[in-house]
């Protein structure tokens, strides 16, 4: 779908047209709408369910610029004008969090309520202190699909759909995994488009719409599930900046609960040391507090 001069951006529909309202769904960095696969069918029942892939990311466009929050967002609502939508709930999962507020602040029209799925306010320190990485081997610790699949769910406690990994891996004629088609620069540029002073805090006062939080609360004991595969100097290195982790992911959590006057209480659902990608690993719970909370009721 077009969505600026030579942008064009994929949008999947998982069904749900005939319903009266729409849910948007917006990844994380680096992942593409397939990673809503086994979720998005969840809120079929009750709505039309779309999902967008921010530009950057294939099979959308790669263009050099328009990564800062307010192209994002706007990209996001020209694909609502397209398809004639006039209102919708927006769910956003880790950065996808800058969307949605810039949304909820800029587009305020088109929002009926907003979702965040561990989408903190990363303005403040950009991602907060800094922590090694998984460490899948040389960044590729997938002779396969499936072995790539593995190290997920071992060092991340994650499952993507396999379309979800298989737009962002290049593989030879035997299956192979031998490269990404992830850009490094298209990641620097969105994770540095939403620190200050490029992007304030969140004005959460000026957010008009009702809005669910659900977030990992870790602990400085639980740690995460790949540091026990990390090198003797990256646990070191781990071990240095995880508590400062945890009082900044605890900080952005709390301000994203406070309550102003005049507007609706913010629901929130702090789950201690889960993963990030929890709407994965413990859908159930995550759909349940998302249905309670968009219909006011669990349903069937």
């Amino acid at each position: 779908m077009t969505v600026d001069k030579g942008v064009q951006l994929q949008v999947l529909d998982w069904g749900g047209a005939d319903k009266p309202e729409t849910m948007v769904l917006l990844t994380g960095l680096g992942d593409n709408a397939h990673v809503y696969d086994r979720f998005a069918y969840q809120f079929t029942d009750y709505f039309h369910v779309i999902g967008i892939t921010r530009r950057g990311f294939l099979p959308s466009s790669q263009p050099k610029e328009g990564y800062d929050v307010d192209t994002r967002a706007r990209d996001d609502i020209e694909v609502l004008k397209v398809l004639g939508i006039s209102k919708a709930v927006f769910v956003g999962h880790s950065i996808a969090g800058s969307e949605l507020s810039k949304i909820g602040l800029s587009f305020k029209d088109y929002v009926d309520k907003l979702v965040y799925l561990d989408a903190n306010d990363l303005s403040r320190n950009g991602q907060g202190p800094k922590l090694p990485l998984p460490p899948y081997k040389e960044g590729r610790d997938e002779r396969s699909l499936q072995v790539y699949q593995a190290a997920q769910a071992r060092l991340e406690n994650k499952l993507e759909p396999d379309q979800a990994v298989c737009l962002r891996m290049q593989f030879d004629a035997k299956g192979a995994i031998t490269d990404t088609t992830l850009l490094g620069w298209v990641s620097a540029k969105i994770s540095e488009g939403v620190k200050e002073p490029a992007n304030s805090p969140t004005d959460w006062a000026d957010i008009r719409a009702p809005r669910l939080g659900i977030f990992n609360l870790p602990s400085v004991q639980a740690r995460m599930p790949f540091y026990w595969y990390l090198s003797s100097e990256d646990k070191k290195k781990f071990d240095e900046n995880w508590p400062a982790f945890v009082g900044w992911n605890g900080d952005t959590i709390d301000q994203f609960a406070a309550v102003y006057p005049g507007k609706p209480t913010p629901i929130v659902y702090r789950l201690p040391d889960a993963p990030h990608y929890f709407y994965m690993t413990d859908q159930a719970f995550v759909v349940r507090a998302m249905r309670e909370f968009l219909l006011g009721k669990e349903g069937p």
